[in-house]
């Protein structure tokens, strides 16, 4: 007896009518009730499953308008362009500049994300840390993870820095020239680690914003971000207060 044959088409009109199947509407278009059947079709095709909704629900990668997160919902329906919810809360805490709390995460991702963080952590994958009471989902890579912790630690200020440089106006001119004035007050070093807090303050593309800004150059911005990631200020280096040669009294004959 010949076997039976199935036609990865059949999935493709039903998507492109629907967007969205779940695995029983995509065995009826095929005409078959075995799941392996359905992958094996799957797999010839480019195609999402949900990272909601425990990953019941596909469609075809071509079909899904994702937004500049990478993500895409459809009738209460999430997709991520990343994968599961597992891979995309990975990749979601690893570009975040200041890492994520688990409530922060589940609002950005519109699902529950406190199983997948956990899982992540105990496969190393992630890590955390404790910052006000709450655990903080962070990079399992120690650099990433420092700059993500000092970057939490930054008042969240609206706006972008030094947004009156890039905005010609009379006001501008006034806090263009106020900037500048300040950075002549700083030395070298100063102006170095002030202009790295601004990176940090701004995140990814930071080193070239503020580079733009104020004329340095990005790899001194750069090297003032690590210094301040590594801690390696060598502040022995400052005299403190009521430091330096001791005060000589003169003797009274």
């Amino acid at each position: 007896m010949r076997p039976e044959s199935y036609s990865a088409n059949s999935i493709v009109s039903l998507l492109q009518r629907q967007l969205i199947a779940t695995m029983d509407e995509v065995k009826n278009a095929l005409g078959t009730q075995a799941d392996i059947t359905v992958f094996r079709k799957l797999r010839t095709l480019d195609y999402l499953s949900s990272y909601s909704h425990g990953g019941r629900y596909y469609t075809l990668e071509e079909l899904a308008h994702f937004d500049d997160r990478g993500l895409w919902a459809y009738r209460g329906v999430h997709f991520s362009r990343f994968g599961s919810l597992l891979e995309t809360t990975e990749t979601f805490v690893n570009r975040a500049d200041r890492g994520f709390f688990a409530y922060e995460l589940a609002a950005e991702l519109q699902v529950k994300a406190k199983e997948a963080l956990l899982k992540l952590v105990r496969q190393k994958r992630l890590s955390r840390e404790e910052v006000c009471g709450l655990y903080l989902y962070c990079s399992a890579d120690r650099r990433r993870r420092r700059e993500q912790l000092v970057t939490r630690k930054l008042p969240v200020v609206g706006g972008e820095a030094f947004s009156p440089l890039r905005e010609r106006s009379a006001d501008s001119d006034d806090a263009e020239a106020a900037i500048a004035f300040f950075m002549s007050l700083l030395d070298e070093r100063q102006r170095r680690l002030f202009a790295a807090l601004e990176s940090l303050r701004l995140g990814r593309g930071g080193d070239q914003t503020v580079a733009r800004a104020i004329g340095m150059d990005p790899h001194t911005i750069a090297k003032g971000r690590h210094e301040l990631l590594e801690r390696d200020l060598q502040l022995d280096r400052l005299r403190r207060p009521g430091g330096g040669r001791k005060t000589v009294e003169k003797k009274r004959l």
